[in-house]
């Protein structure tokens, strides 16, 4: 490579710095710089391929508009995306309003239909108590007619027994001897069924077990083992991803015809 040949600007225009008598009218491809004519002849860039200066700015400048409309196009695509995250952040703000509100309404008619669940089982409870209780109060009065029974009897054979005429004894006896021997068999005991509400809370007690079980499960491990939540694919991405495409072809050329018209339209 040559070396570093540099060109200085006069009054007269840009010369070259190795023949400074000549004007630089030539651009060396391989060094990527303004030469003179006899540079590429009898200088430092002898061989080089050359072109002239005008016809390479010539083509820089082309370089240039098409960097220029390529940096258009890739600003625009650039908006285009902020536009979009920015459209897609407002949709996501008002779909999470509507989830929460959503989910609400969902926990509220869980928690009410827990309270009316509360309110069956003790009312099963206090109907059952209740009909127990009416059992048991009946069965003491009857057997409390029965002491009542039992006292009276008892007190008509102890005056038979006291009775010191014993015509009169065995007559009062006899009177009332079917109804002693029908009381003189042991009577039978009343031992109440215990009323146990264990299956009751046990029920519950595996409710609230399998409820506290699942909900002890962090929230995203649940969702993801959620064989429904499975059928959305964004339902594995994460929270702010983006989507990355390339733009075709036919849209590329499309935005480049649309800037040139722009361009042309402005002047």
């Amino acid at each position: 490579m040559a070396s570093a040949t540099t060109t200085s600007r006069t009054p007269g225009g840009w010369r070259c710095s190795e023949h400074s008598d000549r004007p630089v009218e030539l651009f060396c491809r391989r060094c990527a710089r303004c030469v003179c004519a006899l540079c590429p002849v009898l200088g430092a860039h002898r061989g080089h391929p050359v072109t002239l200066a005008r016809d390479e700015a010539a083509r820089v400048q082309k370089l240039i508009q098409e960097c220029l409309e390529h940096l258009a196009t890739k600003k625009q695509q650039h908006m285009g995306s902020i536009t979009q995250i920015e459209g897609a952040a407002e949709k996501l703000k008002a779909h999470a309003e509507s989830s929460k509100a959503w989910l609400k309404e969902k926990f509220t008619g869980l928690r009410l239909l827990l309270d009316e669940e509360e309110v069956l089982a003790k009312k099963f409870v206090d109907k059952n108590m209740q009909l127990a209780l009416q059992a048991y109060g009946e069965q003491v009065e009857s057997c409390k007619k029965q002491a009542d029974i039992m006292n009276d009897l008892s007190s008509r054979v102890w005056s038979i027994g006291q009775e010191p005429n014993p015509i009169q004894l065995l007559q009062a006896y006899t009177a009332t001897k079917l109804e002693i021997q029908r009381h003189m068999s042991l009577g039978e005991l009343s031992h109440p069924v215990p009323l146990s509400f264990e299956p009751v809370k046990s029920f519950f007690k595996d409710f609230t077990e399998a409820m506290q079980s699942t909900l002890q499960i962090p929230l995203d491990v649940r969702l993801k083992e959620n064989l429904k939540c499975q059928l959305s694919s964004s339902s594995s991405t994460k929270p702010g991803t983006l989507l990355k495409t390339s733009p075709s072809p036919e849209r590329s050329l499309l935005l480049k015809w649309w800037m040139q018209r722009q361009r042309k339209a402005v002047g």
